[in-house]
């Protein structure tokens, strides 16, 4: 028998019943979509996660009372928000103990008639002399500090270096374009404090919309902790000796990340489950009335001098020819459906996203055929052992 081919015998027996392969790879190819998406959806999260926070570059962010939400809305997604506070607070705060460094920032929200944007912008004003967020990527990508008038933008911004750009009618010209995060920095612009108020102060004149913003306005100071000092504590000393702030800690912001997708998770992860066990039944119930309905043939293969090895070989193959189709499908269906809904599913969960790297895109793609073509296996195993039992004679008389 093996000069007819195992693989060819077992694709001509699955041709003949068409619908019922189809129906096979169908379910399967649900189970691969679902499990495949959700995961690569999970380490894209963190993927963003981990690099935003790195971008980030703080361990503690102090902003007005009543601004926590819009906040961290800004620097999650790049939502634009605009909210102030006095600039004595940045005094305070490095009087805190445990303290390390701390930088003011401002946040201006762009007009919608930006010029190189099609929407709202997150505008982001630091100050050079103690900024440590902007500074490290400008000594490694410039080699230098940013000049009056020149401003960094996301990577999701449609401007190129040495492009200029307009905010409030002032002229910026495109220094240099951050990296990919998956969070906010992606649809932000970071220009010097000074350009900031500046901008502010001319906008009467040079804007449509003027904006009300005065020197000694801030809209958050970043702090980093003193080495060996408890990040916690430090956040827990700004509130009790700072009235009217906020405190937020780069761990809090992660996990208010991961509590908004967690109920969707497990929602996705019991639907998954569900999709796997009826696919599991779905695939041992077809290969069941696969056999009753091929005893004749399995007999005739039998009689031909077909082993019990070659007929239980012979079903196990077709499983597997089924699943592995169906999970690739799956894949597919599932990578495409998370590329085509990916921004729909973020702005609704309000969380970050950032595509992973190729090996971790090709490891989630392994896996997940591996478990279909496993499943298909394990799912047709008693079939492929009752029908390799089957004695010729017996089976077809039966199948007659």
């Amino acid at each position: 028998m093996k000069h007819l081919g195992l693989f060819y015998l077992a694709a001509q027996n699955l041709k003949r019943k068409p619908f019922r392969s189809f129906v096979t790879i169908t379910v399967v190819a649900l189970a691969a979509g679902t499990l495949f998406s959700a995961t690569l959806f999970i380490g894209s999260v963190d993927r963003s996660l981990e690099v935003g926070m790195k971008r980030l570059g703080a361990d503690i962010l102090v902003v007005p009372e009543g601004s926590r939400e819009s906040s961290e809305a800004a620097l999650i997604t790049g939502a634009p928000t605009s909210f102030y506070m006095n600039d004595s607070v940045l005094g305070k705060v490095k009087a805190v103990p445990g303290v390390d460094q701390a930088s003011p920032q401002l946040f201006i929200e762009s007009l919608l008639s930006s010029q190189c944007c099609t929407g709202h912008l997150q505008l982001v004003g630091y100050d050079p002399a103690s900024d440590f967020v902007v500074g490290p990527w400008l000594q490694q990508n410039l080699n230098r500090p940013l000049k009056r008038g020149e401003a960094v933008i996301g990577s999701l911004i449609l401007a190129n270096k040495g492009d200029r750009i307009k905010f409030y009618g002032k002229h910026f010209k495109v220094a240099g374009v951050l990296d990919a995060t998956g969070m906010g920095a992606d649809e932000s612009v970071f220009m010097r404090l000074d350009d900031a108020y500046q901008m502010a102060a001319e906008s009467s004149q040079k804007a449509a919309v003027p904006l009300d913003v005065k020197p000694g306005q801030i809209s958050a100071v970043l702090v980093k902790v003193t080495p060996g000092t408890t990040i916690d504590q430090v956040a827990q000393r700004i509130r009790s000796d700072i009235a009217g702030v906020v405190v937020i800690t780069a761990s809090a912001l992660s996990h208010s990340v991961t509590d908004r997708l967690s109920g969707f998770l497990r929602g996705f992860f019991m639907l998954d489950a569900i999709v796997w066990l009826m696919s599991l039944l779905t695939i041992a119930a077809i290969f069941s009335m696969t056999v009753n309905e091929r005893q004749r043939e399995i007999g005739l293969i039998r009689a031909m001098g077909g082993s019990k090895n070659f007929v239980f070989r012979l079903i196990l193959t077709e499983a597997l020819i089924l699943t592995a189709i169906g999970g690739g499908a799956g894949v597919f269906a599932g990578g495409a459906g998370l590329f085509i809904f990916k921004a729909i599913i973020t702005s609704s969960l309000g969380i970050p996203y950032l595509w992973p790297p190729l090996w971790y895109f090709g490891l989630m793609v392994g896996a997940t055929l591996v478990m279909a073509v496993v499943a298909g296996a394990l799912a047709s195993l008693y079939p492929a052992i009752s029908s390799s039992r089957l004695e010729p004679y017996f089976a077809i008389r039966q199948g007659e």
